[in-house]
């Protein structure tokens, strides 16, 4: 995938931990900046939220991320978010992909298939029962190649 030796000695993909929360806050808030969901007023009271909140689920281990690292800074991200449904056969345990997001200098290099591959297989050796996600327009691709589907989900606004 990295054609220079050099490149891909600097870049690389590792499981995230509590170290690297703040990195993860980083790429959260870039990429709801980017889908013009986080306005520059709310970005100081969500940054204080999201530090806590990613400690917390990284701590109870009820989230796992892996980080894109290039040249000793985190350009990119994936998590998986773990909780219990009510009991089914087999496994109550389901999984939410969510939080992908690859600094738009190292897009298009199959980083965030990546990862999400990662966070997959992290969730299946969870037990997980489904493994679910919300695809943007732009991500959909990406996501049918993964083998996932589209379904019909109903919400509350």
């Amino acid at each position: 995938m990295v054609a220079d030796t050099a490149e891909a000695a600097e870049l690389y993909i590792a499981r995230g931990s509590l170290l690297d929360a703040a990195d993860l806050v980083r790429l959260r808030t870039a990429s709801l900046e980017e889908m013009g969901v986080l306005s520059p007023a709310e970005r100081p009271s969500f940054v204080q939220r999201a530090q806590r909140e990613f400690v917390q689920l990284l701590r109870e281990e009820r989230m796992a991320a892996w980080v894109l690292v290039a040249s000793s800074r985190a350009v990119g991200c994936a998590c998986v978010l773990l909780w219990q449904r009510i009991p089914y056969p087999k496994s109550s345990v389901h999984a939410e992909i969510s939080g992908v997001y690859v600094d738009p200098a190292y897009r298009g290099r199959g980083y965030a298939r990546e990862m999400v591959q990662e966070a997959i297989s992290w969730a299946r050796g969870a037990q997980a029962r489904r493994i679910v996600l919300h695809a943007g327009p732009k991500s959909r691709t990406l996501y049918q190649r993964l083998g996932f589907v589209d379904g019909s989900e109903m919400r509350l606004p």
